[in-house]
């Protein structure tokens, strides 16, 4: 018996080294280097909902790196224990064999730790671990908290559509325009960002960066609708549980709801994937739209990628649109694309092949959908009342794509477009922001005075206060977001 418990032990020392390296390498070969935070997030929440592609093609890489050396090292340790059974009662053989045994699940755990060793290194768990023990006051001092800050909204109110493009960056612009192509793969995009607003007023096409706990589509999310980065301990159980979700937040969703706006939000996949449906059903009350939706009023009969392709998501979003104009009250419309998620994104029959990469073609077929759609709703008659914004959620996942070469001095940063504001730019000097400061820049954007300027971690980049980027660098920013905050935890994360 105690054999078979050292035998079980030692494959399962086996299973754990070969499975957490495998992993580990395509996770960070297939989404370049993800942030613990991002890691534990997608560890803590539910997977329902999520593009099954993905998983099979782990599968299909990885299966074979965790059995194959398994079953070949489990042979090698554990055949020399069970060797010559029979004999059982020689002590020179009982003896041997306990050194035996020894010698095996000294090996067995040897590489079990080697490979905890090699995912330490790999990893960011060890800075990760460090950044918990380190407590900062950062997001305490600078988080104002909408829900004491004055927001006042004009008699005519203003609609919005925020559209979230998957993975949309400016290195896709051409250099020239500030980019990292060579040939620009969003022209329709960039037209957008020349003739509105984009806050860099240089001859190059500027954009918001990515900070810590908003590198993924929901941290995104709520980035730029509540103004906080996602952020999850190890230990901590408020998305775990499922049942709240960043309790203590409060987003434009709420405010517009509270001003008399109908929240809608249009999605091409599964809104329960990644917490999307909790997070906009909390925060504002959203009518909700998404694959699910679609397969149950029968507009669509198959999952395709993360579900129906961006070319349907445009024509349901003008059909939603057109609904929604017709209510008397003002809108909030809300919609996120995802042809352009990796791997390689989904090339639709509407993408024409420009290039030799289907990423790139997928980019720009997306750009061409986005220019199509603003121009839709330029020649509808709610149109002078409406607000645009247009932001990338986060920088691409896609491995190697537009990778900086060492020494290159090249900021990465989300597209970011804010057209037919209802405000005029009094400060025209190149803006350093980040995803949060979209927050209260949206709601300016539709006229709304905020006092102070200033909402969640986000300042409104239509004033004269300075970002909290420009104010200390976005070194410092990260570094401090990296940290435990016990004001997140208890004011933010969760509500009182």
């Amino acid at each position: 018996m105690r054999k078979k418990i050292i035998c079980i032990i030692i494959v399962i020392c086996l299973l754990l080294a070969f499975g957490a390296t495998a992993t580990i390498d395509w996770l960070y070969e297939t989404f370049g280097h993800l942030s613990m935070d991002e890691i534990i997030f997608h560890i803590k929440v539910p997977i329902e909902g999520s593009n099954t592609d993905i998983i099979f093609i782990f599968a299909k890489e990885c299966l074979w790196k965790v059995l194959l050396p398994t079953i070949i090292i489990s042979f090698v340790l554990i055949y020399p224990m069970v060797k010559d059974l029979k004999i059982i009662n020689d002590k020179i053989h009982t003896s041997e064999r306990k050194r035996t045994i020894a010698v095996s699940l000294c090996l067995a755990m040897a590489i079990l730790i080697v490979s905890i060793v090699k995912i330490i290194k790999t990893t960011d768990i060890k800075d990760y671990i460090e950044d918990q023990m380190d407590h900062s006051n950062f997001i305490a001092n600078e988080y104002v908290n909408p829900q004491n800050t004055a927001i006042q909204f004009s008699d005519n109110k203003r609609n919005l559509i925020y559209i979230f493009l998957e993975s949309m960056e400016t290195t896709y612009y051409s250099v020239e325009e500030g980019g990292l192509s060579k040939d620009n793969l969003i022209p329709e995009i960039a037209q957008l960002a020349k003739e509105n607003i984009d806050f860099s007023y240089t001859e190059q096409l500027g954009g918001a960066n990515v900070l810590t706990g908003t590198s993924w589509t929901v941290g995104a999310m709520s980035a730029q609708t509540a103004g906080v980065p996602l952020k999850l301990k190890i230990d901590n159980n408020a998305l775990g549980e499922y049942s709240t979700f960043l309790g203590g937040a409060y987003s434009i969703g709420q405010i517009l709801q509270n001003n008399g706006y109908h929240n809608f939000l249009l999605l091409g996949s599964d809104a329960t994937f990644g917490g999307r449906k909790k997070l906009f059903e909390q925060h504002g009350n959203y009518e909700i739209w998404d694959f699910e939706s679609a397969m149950q009023e029968r507009r669509v009969s198959e999952k395709i990628w993360w579900g129906y392709s961006d070319n349907l998501l445009f024509e349901f979003a003008k059909e939603k649109i057109l609904k929604l104009a017709n209510q008397d009250e003002p809108f909030n419309f809300t919609m996120l694309t995802a042809d352009t998620h990796f791997p390689d994104g989904y090339q639709c029959s509407d993408c024409e092949n420009k290039w030799d990469e289907q990423y790139k073609n997928v980019i720009s077929c997306s750009s061409k959908q986005v220019g199509e759609f603003v121009n839709w709703i330029k020649k509808q008659d709610f149109y002078d009342n409406t607000t645009i914004v247009i932001a990338g959620d986060h920088l691409t996942m896609q491995s190697n794509f537009f990778e900086l070469e060492e020494g290159q001095d090249y900021q990465k940063k989300v597209v970011s477009i804010v057209i037919n504001p209802a405000v005029e730019v009094t400060n025209t000097k190149n803006r350093e922001y980040s995803t949060f400061d979209l927050y209260p820049t949206t709601l300016a954007a539709l006229g709304a005075e905020i006092e102070g300027n200033k909402l969640g971690l986000g300042t409104n980049l239509f004033s004269e206060e300075e970002t909290l980027i420009e104010k200390y660098g976005i070194e410092y920013v990260n570094n401090e977001l990296k940290k435990n905050s016990r004001f997140y935890d208890n004011n933010i994360l969760i509500s009182k």
